[in-house]
């Protein structure tokens, strides 16, 4: 039975402006972005917000296409429930979506390690492939390939990319690559640890591991202890605090941490990788800010926080948590109801974290015969 209370839980720098340069790495806080205060009264018609995806999907065994259906959302059926957020068409919208928004936030950047044609690259937990793809054109004389839990690839790729289906926590069996891609990964590993070891065997000596990710948090601007360790509460957002809130919670129940992105570096540096640079860029999650290219940030990663305000969490709330669906959903409410307020000056970090497989490791040269791919 639906009910309107909802259960208590347990207890950078700013891009550059067109034109300008990508800052260097650095682990400074972000600073402050201007506030456009006539957008609190205002709605900005500026910007268009649709998002368009191919329909076209990977053909592939009856048993690794199956699905879930749970709370009018469509999950994967393969490795069930290593990855608790859906897999259906609106999702993919979204994903794709939210890749325009890591174009936007990067100034259309696919990449930050400083690679040349790279021979191999991996791009594990691919989703709908959009970022392979859009590399594979860029390095036509590159092999591409894509893994993912979900056969929900475009079945029309470029000749230089393959995707398979495939679970990045089990045993890697590739040839080694020259170049790994890890993006949106936060809350579906793990052994985080584990995983970026694999990822170091499975380099080229003097290959690069790239990982990108927003944080999930929902910080505000003019909380003066917006960057403050833990999770930030947003002042007048009981919903949007609850929700984030209930994510970590029900993240670390089952093992897999949503608090990945601001540790990456650190994991990668112990796992053995050298040049390990760190760039934690801000971005605003709703129209509020006045220079025109954050403002467009805000409108497309409000889009993204919308459709996410049910894509995160029915599973992580009603399956680990306890919740009823109609309880999520009334959360769920809140939360967009929330995100829309311009008063609000809601961001979240995007982290970058590039590190390189030294030429030869001490004690002579990493290597060893793998089953390889491709």
């Amino acid at each position: 039975m639906c009910t309107t209370d909802t259960p208590q839980l347990s207890s950078t720098t700013i891009p550059p402006l067109p034109g300008q340069s990508v800052p260097a790495p650095t682990q400074a806080g972000p600073l402050s972005i201007e506030a456009d205060e006539a957008d609190a009264l205002d709605n900005d018609s500026a910007f268009g917000d649709d998002a368009s995806d191919a329909s076209s999907r990977t053909s592939l065994s009856s048993g690794i296409a199956r699905y879930r259906i749970e709370n009018g959302r469509r999950y994967h059926a393969y490795k069930e429930g290593n990855y608790l957020l859906p897999n259906d068409d609106a999702e993919q919208d979204r994903l794709d979506l939210h890749h325009h928004v890591f174009n936007l936030v990067t100034e259309g950047k696919l990449f930050h390690a400083p690679i040349d044609n790279p021979s191999r690259v991996l791009d594990a937990g691919t989703g709908t492939g959009i970022w392979a793809m859009d590399f594979a054109d860029q390095f036509p004389g590159s092999y591409v390939l894509g893994t993912d839990l979900s056969p929900i690839q475009p079945g029309w790729v470029p000749p230089n990319l393959e995707f398979e289906v495939d679970d990045m926590e089990d045993v890697w069996r590739h040839k080694p690559f020259s170049y790994i891609h890890l993006q949106s990964l936060a809350g579906s590993l793990k052994d985080w640890p584990r995983l970026l070891s694999q990822a170091y065997e499975n380099l080229e000596p003097g290959g690069w591991l790239e990982v990108v990710d927003f944080e999930l948090y929902c910080r505000d601007q003019r909380d003066s202890d917006a960057e403050a360790p833990g999770i930030p509460e947003v002042k007048d957002a009981k919903h949007i605090n609850m929700w984030v809130a209930g994510l970590h919670e029900a993240a670390d129940k089952i093992g897999r941490t949503f608090r990945s992105a601001g540790r990456c570096k650190e994991w990668m540096e112990d796992v053995g990788f050298g040049k390990v640079a760190e760039q934690r860029i801000k971005a605003p999650l709703a129209p509020w800010a006045k220079n025109r290219r954050q403002k467009e940030i805000g409108i497309y990663q409000q889009q993204v926080m919308l459709d996410a305000s049910s894509a995160y969490g029915a599973a992580h709330f009603t399956r680990v948590l306890g919740w009823t669906s109609e309880e999520f959903e009334v959360l769920s409410a809140g939360v967009r109801q929330e995100l829309k307020d311009r008063t609000l000056q809601l961001y979240s970090n995007l982290y970058v974290i590039y590190g390189r497989k030294p030429e030869r490791e001490e004690g002579g040269e990493n290597g060893g015969e793998e089953e390889g791919d491709g």
